[in-house]
């Protein structure tokens, strides 16, 4: 089964108000996660500032602020992406200058990663153009919970 990683830079769990998600970028990022295992991704990554990582498999149904509190009582552990990504055979990297998505051919075991409204770091975008295929939904950028959306869908439609 897939997976999703979405990396945020910005986003620190110490300074999250669930009470004022947008302020803190967050609902974007809970957002994402609900649409990825909605969509049927098996798990899902949320990489934080300073490598604060949570491994999510399921949510909690409820509105943003309940998922959001809930995530954030999860265990977390230190990673960068060098180590996520290398558990994985095929990794795959949403980026507007990506090639269309329907021009790849997807492995359904993949590893696909987002970033948030401000992108990657240079230098995660270095390590990725070595390690990943880029990909893109097209000249448009989307929201990541929107691109999570339709990627599961095509992935779901591969399987």
């Amino acid at each position: 089964m897939s997976a999703f990683l979405i990396k945020s830079d910005v986003a620190c769990p110490w300074s999250i108000d669930v009470n004022s998600l947008v302020k803190s970028r967050f609902d974007v990022l809970v957002d994402f996660v609900v649409e990825s295992l909605r969509g049927g991704v098996s798990e899902v990554y949320v990489m934080l500032c300073e490598g604060t990582t949570y491994r999510i498999t399921s949510v909690p149904s409820g509105r943003a602020r309940v998922v959001a509190s809930w995530l954030l009582t999860q265990g977390s552990f230190k990673a960068d992406l060098r180590a996520i990504s290398a558990r994985y055979r095929h990794v795959y990297y949403l980026h507007e200058s990506g090639r269309d998505i329907s021009d790849v051919r997807l492995e359904g075991d993949g590893l696909f990663i987002f970033g948030d409204h401000d992108g990657l770091s240079p230098e995660d975008e270095e390590l990725l153009s070595r390690r990943a295929i880029w990909i893109s939904l097209g000249p448009l950028p989307y929201m990541s919970w929107q691109a999570a959306a339709y990627v599961a869908y095509v992935l779901k439609r591969l399987s």
